[in-house]
């Protein structure tokens, strides 16, 4: 009886222990790593309502973890710091892939979860995975969601800046707009202005294949881009923009050309998929598979 009775008390202390380090979402109740693997947000911002997460796990020689399966938990935070359960939502690995590559490996990997936040204020993470044949449950990151009339970027739902930046027609040479080899001048046959007087969907993609700070912009252009371009012809615009002026950057300087702070752009790539009325219906932030971007021009076309 009395080894019952210490167990029970064990496990009541145990447990308590346990739910008071959950509990705790200060600085310093939140752990660095987790067994060596570190979680980072991807995202430059976020904002409340309807949004696409991502994250990067880094394992402790730098590297990223890309075979991770799990799903997140998100907590709204009060003042101090005290979570309420938002639910979980499942996670899906998004990969870029070294095209040069024999074995196609993964070039880069980020973890991204559709999720819905019902408020703008201070939130918790917890990525619940298993890679590399460990599971783990201590992955802990914070995040500060912004109101949507906040947002420094087009929010969904919010209309897309009527941008008239320079196309094939306006240059002597395409390579003064496009860093891309080769070059995809029909991804430079009209403004986004243009695109949307058209009333049809259209996709505008931010990056630079040949000067991406994050090596994502190349394969998000070849991988995503160029193929949904070919199978939505007729159907949808497609719009690249290089988000630095590519003379200076072949001279080793990286300045954004105007139409960044237009956009309220902090990186890239960054795609946007706006529906026929020119209004953002989904937005992605760094690496993004080409079947998110199909789901969003198929259910634009349905509608």
């Amino acid at each position: 009886m009395r080894l019952l009775v210490g167990f029970a008390l064990l496990s009541m202390v145990t447990s308590c222990s346990m739910l008071s380090k959950a509990d705790d979402w200060s600085d310093s109740g939140i752990p660095t790593t987790d067994q060596g693997v570190a979680v980072q947000l991807i995202n430059t911002q976020v904002v409340e309502g309807p949004a696409r997460i991502a994250f990067a796990l880094i394992a402790s020689n730098g590297t990223l973890v890309h075979d991770a399966v799990g799903k997140v938990h998100l907590f709204q935070l009060d003042a101090n710091n005290k979570p309420t359960d938002a639910g979980e939502y499942d996670l899906r690995a998004v990969s870029v892939h070294n095209p040069s590559g024999a074995d196609k490996a993964p070039l880069a990997t980020m973890y991204v979860a559709n999720v819905d936040l019902k408020r703008a204020d201070s939130w918790g993470a917890t990525l619940l995975v298993k890679a590399g044949g460990k599971q783990y449950s201590h992955l802990r990151t914070r995040m500060i969601v912004s109101p949507r009339d906040k947002s420094s970027v087009p929010a969904i739902g919010a209309a897309a800046p009527r941008t008239t930046q320079p196309t094939a027609q306006d240059v002597k040479d395409i390579t003064q707009i496009d860093s891309s080899m080769p070059p995809r001048p029909e991804l430079h046959s009209t403004t986004v202005a243009a695109a949307i007087d058209s009333k049809q969907p259209t996709v505008v993609a931010w990056a630079t294949p040949a000067f991406c700070q994050t090596r994502f912009c190349g394969p998000v252009i070849d991988e995503v881009v160029v193929p949904l371009a070919k199978e939505y012809a007729g159907k949808a615009n497609f719009v690249h923009i290089e988000p630095y002026r590519l003379a200076d950057a072949r001279q080793g300087r990286l300045i954004p050309i105007p139409e960044m702070a237009q956009w309220g752009l902090a990186s890239e790539p960054y795609i946007f998929v706006l529906d026929a009325k020119g209004n953002v219906a989904a937005q992605f932030e760094g690496i993004t598979a080409k079947d998110e971007v199909t789901a969003v021009l198929d259910r634009l076309l349905k509608s």
